[in-house]
């Protein structure tokens, strides 16, 4: 299946959402996106992972262990940006605690995804991320629906699509595909739950404190968006909503949050490694660290001018 059809499979949140004036442009010179897509109560972002053509991507599903408890995954995260070496930061991001004591997700990551699928969904709907996530957290259970928390073990934030695979036999192919359909499954199961049995009310309120921000800064970010991705994108606004979402939700979180960017670009590329397609994450990671380039110059030049009038 190719990028077109996983995204035209995408089901929307409920259409009874209200709409504000959020209109997501991502082109200056473009119009307001509008797209017509089916409804359903819930949205469920493995419909964008990354895929190809001919066979399913090398990569399971594993059951972690129950983490430790003992250390917050917001410390640990901030720990990651002080190792240098890269084996060092691949065994600290494995031992952020996944799951809570209430048996919820609790990792960072966890609500970054959550708030990219809220932006995602908004720009399709043309209504408000914020809005769009109390409905999820409000939305009464279905009756009789019962949620298995084990999934949450078996759920992978780092599953990463990859290259073409080549096997040897049908009866290979056949295993590649099974393994990734129960991946995909349980990747469903979650996604589609009630946010309150899958986060936990920390992540919770750092997804919503993330799509304040983004909310709160959308349109000048919209300019400073416009000064970094390439010119094939600007063209194509509307088959890069993703990609954008993600560099939206990246400038926000350092821009108006100010967590430190190596993190926020770290994840940013992580999520697009995990939701899209070809060059976006390397072209994400160009994009950020340009940003932040470009913001620190004028952070200094900020700091500068201001000396000059205390001087004078």
């Amino acid at each position: 299946m190719d990028r077109s059809s996983l995204l035209s499979s995408l089901s929307s949140l409920s259409s009874s959402t209200s709409h504000t004036n959020f209109k997501p442009q991502f082109n200056l010179s473009s119009q307001p996106l509008s797209f017509n897509y089916s409804s359903s109560s819930a949205f469920i972002p493995q419909f964008l992972y990354k895929s190809n053509n001919s066979l399913p991507k090398n990569s399971t599903a594993t059951v972690s262990p129950r983490p430790s408890l003992r250390s917050s995954a917001f410390a640990l995260e901030e720990a990651l940006v002080k190792t240098n070496d890269s084996s060092s930061k691949i065994y600290a991001r494995e031992m952020l605690p996944k799951i809570d004591k209430s048996g919820r997700f609790c990792s960072p990551r966890a609500a970054r995804e959550l708030a990219l699928s809220m932006i995602y969904a908004a720009c399709l709907e043309g209504s408000d991320p914020v809005r769009l996530l109390e409905k999820r957290m409000n939305a009464r259970r279905e009756l009789g629906y019962d949620f298995d928390k084990e999934k949450l073990l078996e759920y992978n934030h780092m599953s990463f699509g990859g290259p073409p695979v080549t096997v040897e036999s049908i009866e290979e192919a056949n295993e590649l595909m099974q393994k990734n359909e129960m991946e995909s499954a349980i990747e469903a199961e979650v996604l589609a739950a009630p946010l309150k049995l899958v986060y936990s009310k920390l992540i919770l309120r750092f997804a919503r404190k993330l799509l304040v921000a983004v909310m709160d800064k959308w349109d000048s970010h919209v300019l400073a968006i416009n000064k970094v991705i390439p010119e094939n994108w600007k063209n194509e606004p509307s088959g890069r909503i993703l990609e954008l979402s993600i560099l939206h939700l990246a400038i926000s979180e350092i821009a108006v949050l100010g967590t430190r960017h190596q993190i926020v670009i770290n994840e940013a590329v992580d999520l697009a490694k995990r939701f899209c397609d070809g060059a976006a994450p390397r072209i994400i990671n160009g994009c950020l660290r340009t940003f932040v380039k470009d913001l620190e110059q004028t952070r200094l030049a900020e700091t500068s001018h201001i000396r000059n009038d205390s001087f004078f």
